[in-house]
């Protein structure tokens, strides 16, 4: 398999596999091809990709195959292409997050055009997915109290302010920035937060201190 976005075809027809493997290969997409839900959820790799599922299908149903896509949390998208689409079935679809559904047969452009924009979609999401994993692998060896300070440096408040919200002397908001910055290996405040804001993370809110006077931490 490619490290690539993958289409993979799973239809009970050898005819219609075959035809729907030119096609996408046609248009420079990778793609594969599965005779039922049952190799596909056998073979299919853990990478970002769409699956264009028929509905009737040999043992595992289409939708049947969707619901465990989901339940896996596999990194896919699910496309139908069915000639028995009746409106219950078009219904459940959707609830499980069907992207498109298409009746046989269908007009091949509409096709390519909607698994392209399925492959774009989960790519970028599968990105972002791994880009907030990388943060928080980044995060994880700052303490409680770094963190808090990472938080409001990342909401733009100066050294000042955050000594003064925490209830922290000057000194100690300094140590911890200096701290903060040796554990991420990061020496620029801009790109730590230009990884952060790419992944998505957000600060958690600081409540207010009542002003009680400051104390060293």
């Amino acid at each position: 398999m490619t490290s690539e976005p993958i289409v993979h075809f799973v239809d009970d027809d050898p005819a219609a596999r075959e035809s729907l493997l030119q096609l996408a290969r046609s248009v420079g997409l990778t793609a594969y091809t599965y005779g039922s839900g049952e190799e596909f959820l056998d073979q299919v790799p853990a990478q970002p990709g769409c699956v264009v599922l028929d509905i009737r299908l040999p043992g595992v149903s289409g939708l049947e195959v969707h619901r465990r896509v989901n339940q896996a949390n596999l990194p896919l998208i699910v496309i139908y292409l069915s000639a028995h689409a009746d409106v219950p079935t078009t219904v459940q679809a959707m609830k499980l997050g069907a992207f498109e559904l298409f009746q046989k047969p269908c007009n091949t452009t509409r096709l390519i055009e909607a698994i392209r924009q399925a492959l774009d979609k989960n790519q970028q999401t599968f990105e972002k997915h791994i880009k907030r994993q990388e943060a928080d692998q980044l995060l994880q060896g700052l303490s409680a109290e770094e963190t808090k300070v990472l938080e409001l440096m990342f909401l733009g408040r100066t050294n000042q302010e955050i000594a003064d919200r925490l209830q922290l002397s000057l000194r100690t908001v300094q140590f911890r920035r200096s701290s903060i910055f040796r554990k991420t290996n990061v020496n620029s405040k801009a790109r730590l937060f230009d990884m952060l804001f790419d992944a998505g993370w957000s600060p958690t809110p600081v409540p207010q201190i009542q002003e009680a006077g400051r104390r060293d931490g």
